[in-house]
């Protein structure tokens, strides 16, 4: 069904792909998520590449009210929201807006307000959605700007910034690495990658808590083009990166349930 664009409304309005009622994948328990559209990384592999152009045939508008008004409908079986994509950091403003009047709702404020993201954004996005927002769950797409550039088209400078800024503030919910045998370089850095993100778990303890390390398996389903010939992570692959990570200290990492992951083994580098 297509959403045509609505009329100019006064007050915040989002561009969102779709509307999740009920998660239980995108955060901590039962969540409504909201996918916003577009994108400014063009991954090859992404799983909802019908949100990453700026537009789209089903694209809808969703005013503040709107979205506020099915959260309240929603506010008994949840426990909290997740704004996603897209790269829901790109619509920082309404995602401001929105967390802020979950806080401020006598009847919503338990609800704790996440964002997923590619973390390749200003750090000045996440000053300004931290007064509202309990944490961001953060993608790392590569290690090595090379690799991470033929992954993503861009940098890795900035996901690093703002993973560095997040924890300083204590508001990392969850770093997660994605694993493509033979395109991500996580096993020919494994050493720098622990160091580094056993600093981060540091700096957020500091603050009184600490981020989860998730571990996520390429695989081909609704993803387009080159990609769906790339090969799927297996357990082994998996196996050897958490291993690697609670070997050097790193608390609290996790990875899919074995029976979502191919069985096959494979030689190829991750």
């Amino acid at each position: 069904m297509s959403h045509p664009k609505q009329e100019k409304t006064s007050g915040p309005v989002a561009r969102v792909a779709s509307v999740l009622p009920y998660s239980c994948v995108d955060g901590p328990g039962n969540r409504m998520v909201f996918f916003l559209q577009g994108c400014q990384f063009r991954c090859p592999g992404c799983h909802n590449p019908e949100t990453i152009e700026r537009d789209s045939a089903s694209a809808f508008d969703m005013s503040l009210a709107e979205a506020v008004t099915a959260i309240y409908q929603q506010r008994h079986f949840i426990r909290g929201i997740t704004v996603s994509g897209g790269e829901a950091s790109l619509q920082w403003r309404f995602v401001r807006v929105l967390f802020r009047a979950v806080k401020q709702h006598s009847e919503l404020a338990h609800l704790t307000c996440l964002i997923d993201t590619n973390g390749g954004v200003p750090c000045q996005r996440w000053q300004a959605l931290s007064p509202y927002m309990d944490g961001a769950m953060v993608d790392m797409k590569a290690w090595g700007n090379d690799a991470h550039r033929a992954l993503t088209g861009h940098s890795s400078r900035r996901v690093r910034d703002s993973l560095s800024w997040l924890a300083k503030q204590g508001k990392l919910h969850e770093v997660r690495l994605l694993l493509i045998p033979g395109y991500t370089d996580w096993q020919a850095n494994l050493s720098p990658l622990c160091a580094y993100l056993y600093d981060l778990q540091q700096m957020q303890l500091a603050q009184g808590n600490v981020f989860s390390v998730r571990l996520n398996g390429f695989h081909r389903a609704g993803v387009t083009g080159d990609a769906t010939n790339w090969p799927e992570a297996t357990q082994a692959h998996l196996d050897t990166i958490k291993i690697a990570l609670q070997t050097a200290g790193l608390q609290s990492v996790t990875m899919p349930p074995p029976e979502l992951l191919p069985i096959e083994q494979s030689s190829l580098s991750v």
